[in-house]
């Protein structure tokens, strides 16, 4: 970072391995290793990297070197023995590093001397990641990002008392748009319960546990902790076993090749290591919130915290697909496209209001679900083009429990003869489920649009024309889904992003 004329300095120190200065003073250098460091060629761009994040898109050690060469003299690079070229930190390097900046956030005066419980959800991990990880810039903005996004939020449930005592904990997590701290007591009154599913949401399920049941309506019994007991056991058998590491380590072994960053397979590469890392902390949270779940205390208790049972079920559901998806060579993230039909004689102010409701549906599920998420682009609904609505979905399996959308859902209105199912108006929204592709978008801000837009367009001659559920808030609210075949009256819960655990 010096001025041109310093490096000429450093020439007799290469040659003769002494610096004698302007008044005759001479330093020996024979000595001496010199150990030279730049970021020439780190503010190449590099587009955009695995979900919202930056990636290594036009990174490649040529490049760096041609920077060096337009930068320095040939006589100066003549007299370097060596160059070595560091490849950006990847996103694994960084969520440790974030995790040692986490553990010095509450080693801070103020924080240190309580005695609090604080769960880390890899949600609020995975946010400060995409906050605080850029390429070019390497780990320093993580800790801008934990000033601004959770020091902030933490002061605030501090000033207004909302800290743990006991037994109590904070729990630290993202919505997607912000992280939140809440405070969590286990011994707190459960809020009240909504009503119970109806025969027909119960698809013949009978008394048999299931997650999707926990995470909608959890009862807190011993059965329901026995139960993901036993789902954490089982996921820790796929998880930490010899496969998965040699899998993981065969993804971060090929980085090695002398052609790896040139090659286009790269990002599949990559994204399969970063999805695993992903997995693993993942994994990592709902271990501890089982520990806390299973203490002692806790177990002896008329009914376990419907908050630790909901939040445990909803984490395990989610790592359970995420593991099924890598081992099926599924897609991760998605993009989902929700657009207004246009049909003859529909009334085109019917047909945008539900397709808003359907855009809607998908941005609740995400947040409930704690996906990355961001809308891309949203347009008509004015009552001269039909609404549609563009948005990316990053998170644990967010294509394989999407990519059954795709396809027609259907808003049935009664007419005046109620009696027969021809009375009944339709009004359709199409929705377009496609995965993200591994190769990064540009990193300019309509970078993901341009992506999404393209793949969309590449996807329409496979456009999908089932109908996925149909609709009916009146005579009495009914929703039926063709795909998963199930009924259930409860058309609120469905809408407010609960499609995918109506079982």
């Amino acid at each position: 970072k010096a001025a041109a004329n310093v490096w000429d300095l450093f020439l007799q120190v290469f040659d003769d391995g002494r610096l004698t200065d302007r008044r005759g003073n001479t330093a020996d250098f024979r000595h001496c290793i010199i150990i030279m460091t730049s970021n020439l060629g780190g503010v190449i761009p590099s587009g955009a990297g695995i979900g919202f994040t930056d990636g290594r898109g036009g990174f490649t050690p040529g490049t760096v070197a041609r920077a060096i060469e337009t930068t320095f003299r040939k006589e100066f690079i003549n007299r370097i023995d060596r160059m070595i070229v560091f490849h950006p930190l990847s996103r694994s390097v960084m969520r440790e590093v974030l995790k040692k900046e986490l553990g010095e956030v509450m080693k801070r005066r103020g924080l240190r001397n309580r005695d609090w419980a604080v769960e880390w959800h890899d949600s609020a991990t995975e946010f400060l990641l995409d906050k605080g990880f850029t390429v070019d810039l390497g780990a320093r903005p993580l800790k801008r990002a934990i000033e601004r996004y959770l020091l902030s939020p933490l002061a605030m449930t501090i000033v207004n008392h909302q800290f743990p005592e006991g037994d109590q904990f904070l729990f630290v997590r993202s919505n997607g748009k912000e992280i939140e701290v809440e405070f969590i007591d286990p011994d707190a009154p459960d809020p009240v319960e909504a009503a119970p599913q109806s025969a027909e949401d119960a698809s013949g399920s009978g008394n048999v546990l299931q997650l999707q049941s926990m995470i909608l309506d959890p009862q807190g019994t011993a059965e329901e902790a026995a139960f993901l007991n036993e789902l954490y056991a089982a996921l820790q058998v796929r998880i930490e076993n010899e496969d998965w590491e040699l899998q993981k380590q065969s993804a971060l072994a090929q980085m090695s090749n002398a052609d790896f960053w040139n090659s286009p397979d790269r990002f599949a590469t990559l994204g399969i290591a970063e999805y695993m890392d992903r997995i693993e902390t993942g994994f990592a949270t709902a271990g501890r919130l089982l520990n806390r779940m299973m203490r002692p205390a806790e177990r002896k208790k008329d009914r376990i915290s419907l908050t630790l049972v909901q939040r445990l079920a909803q984490q395990l559901y989610l790592i359970d697909a995420a593991c099924n998806g890598l081992s099926e060579g599924r897609p991760q993230d998605a993009f989902v496209l929700v657009e207004a039909g246009e049909d003859p004689g529909t009334d085109i102010q019917e047909s945008n209001a539900f397709a808003k409701k359907i855009a809607n549906m998908y941005q609740q599920w995400a947040e409930k679900r704690r996906m990355r998420h961001r809308v891309l682009s949203e347009s008509g609904g004015d009552g001269n083009q039909p609404y549609r609505m563009m948005m990316a979905i990053a998170g644990y399996a967010a294509f394989g429990i999407l990519e059954a959308e795709s396809g027609f859902h259907v808003l049935e209105i009664p007419g005046k003869d109620r009696s027969r199912s021809k009375s009944f108006l339709r009004c359709k929204t199409h929705v377009h489920i496609v995965a993200q592709p591994d190769t990064p978008a540009e990193k300019s801000p309509g970078g993901l649009l341009k992506q999404a837009t393209a793949v969309f367009a590449a996807a329409e001659d496979v456009a999908d024309f089932t109908i996925v559920r149909r609709y009916r808030e009146h005579p009495s609210p009914l929703v039926r889904d063709s795909i998963k075949n199930w009924r259930s009256g409860r058309l609120d819960r469905v809408l407010a992003g609960d499609f995918d655990l109506i079982v």
